[in-house]
């Protein structure tokens, strides 16, 4: 028997999340997060000591590796890994419940987080003087806080996209009307809303006239869904998507770009990119990146983000981890090209959602499909 690759290991368990608590809450939060409350720590290249040393979260598996690589490559700063055990967000409240003393550094996240940390005042401003190579990222992947302070470093960008196996899929796919089709039966594989930002259910909004704040057309489109019979699997998380994707249960889904690529050597996938607007296909464009926390190591952090988003780390760290370089000046790998927008084919074929206000619907939005939704599944 050939064993089954373990995909949702290589791709961030990302998503948006309502950042309301109360301090209790934050504090079960953080306890509740193992790699923090376990202090599962990751050494640092064996280098011997650098001159400077820094506290650094991010994602496990490929994301991991591929900014150790870069790390390995120089001297000038020591880092110490601290690993997610969930989605980036889970961070958030953590340093909440430290704050000002978070005992972080440098903060891997992406779009959907970078909201919470300006609104909260953590985040040290970034300049060009602190970071040069931040001159070669293209200003519509910067956010700034209210005070108009750039506050993130990206690294990469990854897309949302829908796709199919086309070996267990009947027909091609040419419209998001297409999912009502009989011949899906039992074969598509829905996120629930607090997964990924519920951008399934945003294209089947503008589909049908509507977009993120007004999802009405879409509530009527996922319930004409939901009664076909054509939803074979309700996924909770990234996890239960790899699984039912590669086994064979599914064949139809939307997920981050990433992951899709982690699947493309073992299985015919289509990648339903570049695709006219009236098809309902749009891709999601979001970034992933870093944000320097002040009180901390801030100098030494912004030295090393800075090292890693030159055109050659940056391409290597792409190359390894699976996504489109954030600096300009890099390489696009051959395998992440289908996922590689211009500024044409993305005002064309792209949607770049308020990421800020889905992470504000997503309870909203995951009550009423457990009322309206479930029972008709």
């Amino acid at each position: 028997m050939k064993m089954q690759k373990n995909y949702a290991e290589c791709v961030p368990k990302w998503g948006t999340v309502m950042f309301k608590a109360t301090r209790r809450e934050f504090l079960k939060t953080a306890a509740s997060t193992a790699a923090v409350g376990t202090g599962m720590w990751l050494a640092g290249p064996g280098r011997g000591q650098a001159a400077e040393t820094i506290t650094a979260t991010e994602w496990g598996g490929v994301y991991v590796d591929s900014v150790k690589a870069v790390a390995s490559k120089q001297s000038s700063v020591d880092i110490n890994w601290q690993l997610y055990t969930g989605g980036g967000a889970t961070i958030l409240p953590i340093i909440k419940a430290r704050w000002p003393k978070p005992g972080i550094d440098l903060v891997a996240g992406w779009t959907g987080m970078w909201k919470t940390i300006a609104d909260e005042g953590w985040a040290e401003p970034i300049t060009l003087e602190k970071v040069p190579n931040l001159a070669d990222i293209p200003q519509k992947l910067l956010y700034k806080d209210k005070a108009g302070n750039i506050i993130n470093i990206p690294r990469k960008t990854s897309s949302t996209i829908w796709y199919y196996r086309e070996d267990t899929t009947p027909f091609q796919l040419a419209n998001l009307d297409d999912l009502l089709d009989p011949r899906l039966k039992g074969k598509i594989c829905f996120p629930v809303p607090t997964l990924g930002g519920n951008l399934q259910m945003v294209s089947m909004a503008l589909h049908k006239g509507g977009d993120e704040r007004n999802m009405e057309p879409a509530w009527d489109f996922i319930k004409k869904l939901a009664s076909s019979g054509n939803i074979g699997r309700v996924a909770n998380s990234d996890i239960d998507i790899q699984n039912s994707i590669t086994s064979g249960e599914t064949s139809v889904t939307i997920q981050a770009s990433s992951a899709v690529v982690a699947m493309s050597s073992d299985f015919k996938i289509r990648y339903l990119t570049k695709m006219e607007r009236q098809t309902g296909f749009l891709t999601f464009i979001f970034d992933e990146g870093w944000c320097v926390l002040k009180g901390g190591n801030t100098d030494a952090a912004f030295k090393f983000a800075n090292f890693a988003i030159n055109p050659e780390n940056d391409e290597e760290l792409n190359r390894i981890s699976g996504g489109v370089p954030a600096n300009v000046k890099s390489k696009v790998s051959d395998i992440m090209k289908p996922f590689a927008l211009n500024n044409e084919e993305t005002d064309r074929y792209a949607y770049l959602p308020d990421w800020s206000y889905l992470s504000e619907q997503s309870n909203a939005w995951m009550q009423r499909w457990e009322q309206e939704i479930v029972p008709l599944l």
